[in-house]
């Protein structure tokens, strides 16, 4: 689940980088490469983490240099190349039903064999359903984006992540 929630741990928590090609690949690959730098908290967030970068950098030289990790991330996860790819696609299918779900509008997105679709009001329908749980539901502190970053204003944000009806 930390794995998960801290996949982009590279970028910083109030951050108002551009998304998208509208931001220069150095400072895109400036922020992937704090992502994938082993902290050494816990190895299997490391791991999915350093799985993460590497899946968006594709290649290059910061892609080797994550490449160049995995063995040690492998090992000191304890999991195998099978494992970890396995719960790359999980982190997958979570990080582009929380991207197209922060836009707030009507989307729809295929990814790893996983059919998302949000109603822009908080429900997100999967299919297949990838989770052992039935449902998730909870609040996502979110901002005003008026001001945003410089003035902080939260606001709760519920959502619903359900099986596709």
């Amino acid at each position: 689940m930390r794995g998960v929630a801290d996949h982009d741990r590279g970028y910083g928590e109030h951050d108002d980088d551009p998304i998208g090609g509208e931001m220069s690949e150095e400072h895109w690959l400036g922020i992937q490469r704090r992502g994938f730098a082993p902290r050494g908290e816990d190895p299997v967030v490391d791991l999915v983490v350093a799985l993460h970068v590497r899946r968006l950098i594709g290649e290059g030289e910061a892609f080797a240099e994550v490449d160049a990790l995995m063995p040690s991330l492998l090992a000191a996860a304890g999991v195998s190349r099978e494992q970890a790819e396995a719960a790359d696609a999980v982190t997958n299918v979570c990080d582009v039903a929380s991207f197209v779900f922060c836009f707030e509008e009507p989307a729809e997105r295929d990814v790893r064999g996983h059919r998302i679709r949000v109603d822009g009001e908080g429900l997100v329908e999967i299919d297949p359903w990838p989770f052992a749980l039935p449902r998730l539901v909870g609040l996502v502190t979110a901002f005003e984006a008026a001001g945003y970053p410089a003035r902080l204003v939260p606001v709760a944000v519920p959502f619903d992540v359900v099986p596709a009806r």
